[in-house]
């Protein structure tokens, strides 16, 4: 068995061609590209149960020769990938059992017995040109492929530069590729030539919500702030692929959370990472807000503020006005996001971001005692974290009922510190307390959420009315604002209920105390 490090960047055909040529290349490259034809022919049983359990089986034809692999779907991190993957010579053109015993995945049925249920779902044919990256203290494998994924009902392009780590710090697959993509434009994917063939087959990929990390029994301050890092650009990176694959709105809400999660745990680890590439991070993240949110906000008002209303007021001239306006807001927003996530910044920010979590100035500059206490043991600090933060939350939330808008925004903005600050270090405690918790501190969230839209949306409406001049518009304005704020008292109660019901829970890091 094997372990990769990947990193892959999309090119256009003509940028995937100028490769070898670029002057970083040729000085880095050790040797002649080594070029191939490669067919590759991915199996899998009739219900898909090699890709339920997150697998990849093929079988790459290399000439004469047949190389069956077995790979796990991996762990992103930060535009890289990290993948196993079980790689044997096999006599004929269809898998073989011996080869898969002989390997430590947890394949769902026995080993003969799957191999006699697999068939050929789609195939890859690819023009391969490999070189080898290097300079003191490193390597790297480039391949070039340009080709296509065929499946029944048709193909997609290939057209992409991978790189693997081969020897050296992972930091260095983002500093060459942030290098490279200046001169030629890609775009960072986690999306892999077997998630396209699937996509062929009809399963588009969803948008990927956030997930905790895992961490070993001992982890440090520091693996526990990688880590950390690490699933929230897994998921901004994941969910740039659904959007530009499947244009859903959904995911630039995922990429936007993401974004507020990555904030939330650099602020949480603040003592050690107020450096000056941090500072640059959280600029660039900021700009990304800047398009990430008003599409994000757009398709909040529709959903939730406006189409509510459609039964009752959807004859109405003046809510169809209002309803197309905030339609084609919506559309404008979101193109304008894919613009912002099509330019050459957003993928500079991710590898920037990669650099950073695996080798950044936070670890190498940082003052000597940051660093010392970056190998203290991580839950001792997370029940620190924890318990200032669920302070904060009890001394915001005190006088609920008395609270304004202003407010109960601030409250709620607390509230979603603590939840992700317990979905951040869950991993770190035995007890499963914590998704009671998590959950109850969403429900509070939510309630708290939608109190703050319906303030938002009464100004905006009121705005958006006046600004039109349109009696019609400002009539319906005034009649959905007023709905709404009829739905003020029941949110606060359920608020309230939710106060009460946190108020009870254990708090499940102090018995790990």
């Amino acid at each position: 068995m094997s372990t990769e490090t990947e990193l892959k960047l999309l090119l256009a055909p003509e940028q995937l061609r100028r490769v070898p040529r670029n002057a970083l290349v040729r000085r880095l490259k050790r040797g002649r590209g080594v070029s191939d034809n490669l067919k590759s022919v991915y199996f899998d049983t009739d219900d898909m149960q090699l890709r339920g359990n997150k697998m990849v089986l093929r079988v790459r034809h290399v000439g004469r020769r047949r190389i069956q692999t077995l790979k796990t779907m991996g762990e992103p991190s930060a535009g890289a990938s990290l993948r196993q993957e079980w790689e044997t010579e096999i006599s004929g053109d269809v898998p073989e059992a011996s080869p898969l015993r002989a390997t430590e995945a947890r394949l769902p049925q026995p080993e003969d017995r799957l191999v006699r249920s697999l068939h050929p779902i789609f195939s890859t044919e690819v023009r391969r040109t490999t070189y080898t990256l290097g300079a003191d203290g490193w390597e790297v494998e480039m391949a070039l492929d340009e080709g296509r994924v065929v499946g029944p009902a048709g193909f997609t392009p290939i057209s992409e530069a991978e790189f693997e780590l081969k020897r050296g710090e992972p930091r260095i697959l983002f500093e060459l590729a942030r290098a490279l993509q200046r001169q030629l434009a890609g775009r960072v994917s986690l999306t892999t030539k077997a998630e396209r063939g699937f996509a062929l087959l009809g399963d588009e990929p969803s948008p990927r919500r956030a997930r905790s990390p895992v961490y070993p029994a001992d982890a440090t301050i520091g693996q526990a702030f990688k880590s950390i890092i690490r699933v929230c650009a897994e998921q901004l990176l994941a969910n740039q692929d659904v959007l530009f694959a499947t244009g859903d709105p959904e995911a630039v809400h995922q990429m936007r959370v993401a974004l507020r999660r990555l904030t939330s745990g650099i602020r949480l680890f603040a003592d050690f990472t107020e450096t000056p590439e941090t500072q640059a991070l959280r600029e660039e993240i900021r700009w990304l807000q800047v398009y990430l949110g008003p599409a994000r906000d757009a398709e909040v008002f529709v959903t939730d503020m406006l189409d509510p209303l459609a039964v009752e007021m959807g004859e109405q001239p003046g809510y169809q006005a209002l309803h197309q306006d905030f339609v084609d807001r919506r559309a404008s927003s979101l193109k304008t996001a894919q613009q912002a996530l099509s330019e050459p910044r957003f993928t500079q920010f991710v590898l920037a971001l990669g650099a950073w979590i695996e080798g950044g100035d936070w670890q190498a500059d940082n003052e000597p005692i940051a660093r010392e206490r970056l190998g203290e043991p991580a839950r001792g600090y997370a029940i620190d974290v924890l318990d200032r933060l669920d302070r904060r939350v009890r001394r915001a939330l005190r006088q609920l009922a008395e609270l304004d808008a202003e407010g109960r925004h601030r409250a709620r903005i607390r509230v979603k510190r603590l939840r992700y600050a317990i979905e951040f270090f869950a991993g770190l405690f035995p007890d499963k307390k914590a998704r009671r918790l998590v959950a109850t501190l969403g429900r509070l969230q939510d309630r708290l959420g939608h109190l703050n839209d319906i303030a938002v949306a009464a100004r905006l409406l009121r705005e958006h009315a006046e600004m039109n001049g349109d009696p019609a518009r400002l009539w319906a304005a005034g009649q959905i604002a007023g709905w709404h704020a009829g739905r003020v008292a029941g949110l606060l109660a359920a608020a309230e209920d939710g106060r009460q019901a946190l108020a009870r829970q254990t708090r499940f890091w102090r018995d790990a105390e």
